[in-house]
């Protein structure tokens, strides 16, 4: 196949369109579609070696894959360690777990369907996972798992259909499940939502476009409506948009177009020398740039960076992906059997002790205890964590069912509850669940993520019978919950004449993670930190839903607001995991200035009236 400069620039752009979204989203709206780019290149490419040796009986299936591992394996292992070692250092043993999971599924190539189904509400953000961007290489070697048994179809019509007929299908899939499923995290990193856009790249090569005389007419206008799409895409396409489905048509066949047009005017500025030598080490900047940007926000604790930052990230990224370029990827692609397999195999074997042994040494690193850092106790009783109906307190007392349902703040009270249940001789169960509060009657109407739609399915069977059976009804959630109003006035109008119920006041949040900003879970009073307290209130709907209601209750703590007075500090210690949850001691120093409040209107709900 001869070797086109163009298709080199147009991976230039497709990787600096996903540079430059990753640096801020503003910036770039669209930029992401860059991934979307090169897999149409991936798959015209990819198919034009395939189909050349087929033709001339020279393809080899084993000697393909040792290809396709020798370009994406060895650069890709050694950023993997690389990135590993700065993550010990720069991350809180907090986000331990999570990172340990995206490294093993990268490594396996598969972290497409770890991050399509993993729940990021604890821990870093996805903007701060350094790994995040490796689930388009999972996408992209599960597609050359198939590619070659594709492409063994000789006849080239029958061919094309099957491929037209694919195309469409999977594009009508995966717009499905985004716009009547809610399901688009799932297609994002889905494999069949994004196989059509390699086969286009597929189809186009199979036609053999580029030699038809409409393209090779045509070409200038092709190629100004193939740029203008892509203008479109990166333009106004937003990370909110419902994407894939039907909206990666746009792009896709607009880099199909300047594909199938290599002689136009447009493709010759692709072909320019510094457009072709940032495609010639596109992989590289792929690789390298994402982790730089998670770990500075992840150190930094915020999205947005400062032109300083940008700048240190940029010389940064040039800096690894020549250095990576030239020392890993390069010369490992070409070398020799034993030249290649020996660095590769250590590279292996290092990850996998890496995977090994990264709890326990992070752990023993770290001087924060976890229960400051993190929701450790009551997680038996919650979200996709759930065992079984939690019991905290005096597991002797057997009078009366006092329950605790709701959201991820609810878990921040169980701590509270058990402290409260052992001095009071109480037994209080629990359920909670994240972002969405465990109570009984939520549809996708109010639950929108279909991942955590499920969640919610499985726990609803557990909630409906300890709600039915409960002598008292803990509610505590965040936020207004203006949406919840339905819900609220459902469960209070199936509550049993002598069922109670007690809404639980909220606590402050906070504008800033303090653990990131503070590096321990004692106070380091050499640092300065402005930290925004806001109260939420409850929203006054549901408020008067309570207050019309004879067997409800509000526990309202706003006049203890002075416990938060040195937030996210108390007595110079951490009381908070995260921006927006009391940690254990927190919880337990909470009860501790609020328990008497709570016993208040406690015993009005335990009282027995007939």
């Amino acid at each position: 196949m001869e070797f086109r400069k163009d298709i080199q620039g147009l991976r230039a752009i497709a990787v600096l369109f996903v540079f430059v979204f990753h640096l801020s989203h503003s910036f770039l709206p669209g930029g992401f579609i860059g991934v979307d780019i090169f897999f149409v290149i991936s798959g015209y490419l990819i198919s034009k070696i395939i189909i050349s040796k087929v033709a001339t009986q020279d393809f080899n299936l084993l000697d393909f894959y040792i290809g396709r591992i020798k370009r994406i394996v060895p650069a890709y292992f050694f950023l993997l360690i690389v990135v590993w070692i700065a993550y010990f250092f720069i991350y809180l043993n907090a986000d331990t777990g999570r990172f340990k999971l995206s490294h093993f599924w990268a490594m396996l190539f598969n972290s497409n369907y770890y991050f399509a189904g993993a729940d990021n509400y604890f821990g870093a953000s996805s903007n701060e996972n350094p790994l995040l961007h490796t689930w388009t290489l999972g996408i992209e070697m599960q597609f050359y798992l198939f590619l070659p048994l594709i492409l063994f179809i000789r006849h080239k019509k029958v061919l094309a259909v099957l491929l037209i007929a694919f195309i469409v299908a999977l594009f009508s899939y995966s717009s499905y499940q985004i716009f009547f499923e809610g399901n688009k995290s799932t297609m994002y990193f889905s494999l069949l939502a994004r196989t059509p856009e390699f086969l286009i790249g597929v189809l186009i090569s199979v036609l053999n476009i580029e030699k038809k005389s409409f393209f090779v007419n045509n070409s200038f206008v092709l190629s100004v409506l193939g740029c203008v799409g892509l203008l479109i895409s990166v333009m106004f396409y937003q990370d909110i948009s419902p994407f894939p489905g039907v909206l990666a048509i746009l792009p896709c066949i607009s880099t199909a177009i300047l594909l199938a047009v290599p002689s136009s005017r447009v493709n010759r500025i692709l072909s320019h020398k510094a457009l072709t030598y940032i495609g010639e080490i596109s992989y590289s900047v792929y690789l390298w740039h994402w982790p730089i940007i998670a770990f500075f926000r992840y150190y930094h604790n915020r999205y947005d960076l400062t032109f300083v930052e940008l700048f240190v990230i940029v010389i940064l990224t040039i800096i690894t992906s020549i250095g990576s370029y030239y020392l890993i990827e390069r010369p490992l692609r070409s070398s020799g059997k034993l030249k290649f397999y020996l660095p590769l195999t250590l590279m292996a074997g290092i990850n996998v002790l890496m995977i090994y042994f990264i709890t326990p040494l992070k752990f023993s690193y770290s001087r924060i205890p976890l229960e400051y850092i993190f929701p450790t106790f009551g997680k038996d009783s919650h979200s996709n964590t759930f065992k079984s109906v939690g019991l905290y307190g005096d597991t002797a007392y057997a009078e009366k069912r006092i329950l605790l349902i709701g959201d991820s703040h609810a878990l921040t009270f169980v701590p509270y509850l058990d402290t409260l249940g052992k001095k009071e001789s109480l037994l209080f169960r629990a359920i909670t669940n994240d972002k969405y509060p465990a109570l009984p009657g939520l549809s996708k109407k109010e639950i929108s993520e279909g991942d955590r739609f499920a969640i919610y399915k499985q726990l609803e069977l557990y909630i409906d019978n300890e709600v039915d059976s409960a002598d008292v009804i803990i509610v505590c959630f965040a936020g207004k919950g203006t949406n919840l109003y339905p819900t609220i006035e459902g469960l209070l109008t199936r509550l049993k004449k002598n069922q109670k119920i007690l809404f639980i006041s909220d606590y402050p949040t906070l504008n800033i993670n303090p653990v990131r900003i503070n590096r321990s879970h004692v106070k380091d009073k050499t640092k300065n930190f402005d930290y925004i307290k806001t109260y939420t209130a409850l929203d006054k709907r549901i408020h008067k839903l309570i207050q019309d209601n004879k067997n409800a209750n509000m526990i309202d703590f706003s006049a203890y607001q002075s416990f938060f007075d040195d937030a996210p500090f108390y007595n110079d210690t951490l009381i908070y995991y995260d921006g927006g949850h009391l940690n254990y001691w927190g919880s337990v120093k909470y009860e501790e200035a609020t328990g008497k409040e709570f016993m208040k209107s406690l015993n009005w709900a335990l009282e027995d009236k007939d």
